[in-house]
């Protein structure tokens, strides 16, 4: 019988590729995967956290650890990512890389909003294709795409960020089906609020939203709870019920007032009207 902790690793195979995992969601993926017993491969911008890291996972499990420093909104991004693992069997890959500047769209810095489409959208398009052919030929693997909630309807004043996130819904939905006869799961998780280093790098007072806040703990959980089982899972009871709600075409347009009218409370700009 296979010990619980290495379910995974025997499931999907002994390496796994986390991006985004200097911080959040993606570090606790990371930490995660590696008492699992799966050797990673860590990629983030910052590679001075993802060392840290990587010295404590080995410390801990045991494992292999490689860290590359990569800008998945960079043009070369897929290469550097496929030069560093072309002696590797990646068996999973979770893609947790992410980010989102809240405002109002006439207000926004054009080619910031260039990148976050490149890093929430077109780089995870990117990975899933590159690897996918692999776990194929294996008749194994995993991919872990980490969307959210605002990607069930269109979120004034984070009107990009919540398009690219509706896109890796709806991608990742299509794939779960594509994927399940090769062998390969594919699960998208649609976090709500969580608390992490990135829900605090821009002026927004969430004292005055209404919001239930998770660790990344508690959606990491979720998400490896349900791999191979879901198509997408959303942690959290209230989170989950806002997505029935909001996924209503009937019901769109009254959330899409209601997000409005917080969000003139919780951000600065004299154009949140």
């Amino acid at each position: 019988m296979i010990p619980m902790s290495f379910q995974l690793r025997e499931r999907y195979g002994t390496w796994a590729l986390v991006t985004g995992a200097s911080s959040g969601i993606g570090c606790r993926f990371a930490r995660e995967l590696a008492a699992e017993g799966m050797n990673l491969l860590l990629i983030a911008r910052r590679i001075c956290l993802l060392e840290k890291l990587r010295e404590e996972l080995v410390e801990k499990h045991g494992i292999e650890v490689r860290c590359v420093k990569v800008d998945l909104s960079a043009d070369d991004a897929l290469t550097t990512v496929a030069d560093a693992c072309e002696d590797l069997e990646i068996g999973m890959i979770v893609l947790s890389a992410g980010t989102g500047v809240p405002g109002p769209f006439v207000e926004c810095d054009m080619e910031a909003e260039k990148r976050i489409l490149i890093l929430n959208g077109l780089a995870p398009v990117e990975m899933t294709r590159w690897f996918l052919p692999g776990m194929y030929e294996r008749g194994k693997g995993a991919i872990l795409m980490v969307s959210s909630l605002m990607g069930f309807q269109g979120v004034p004043y984070m009107a990009n960020y919540s398009a690219t996130k509706g896109y890796l819904l709806n991608f990742g939905e299509a794939l779960h089906h594509e994927c399940k006869a090769g062998g390969v799961d594919v699960l998208v998780v649609a976090p709500g609020a969580t608390e992490t280093p990135g829900a605090h790098l821009h002026e927004v007072d969430y004292s005055k939203l209404p919001l239930s806040w998770m660790s990344a703990e508690e959606v990491v959980d979720a998400a490896l709870k349900q791999i191979g089982k879901k198509v997408f899972v959303i942690p959290g009871v209230r989170n989950h019920l806002t997505a029935c709600l909001s996924g209503g075409l009937w019901s769109r347009g009254f959330v899409q007032r209601i997000m409005k009218r917080l969000a003139r409370h919780a951000l600065a700009s004299k154009l949140v009207k």
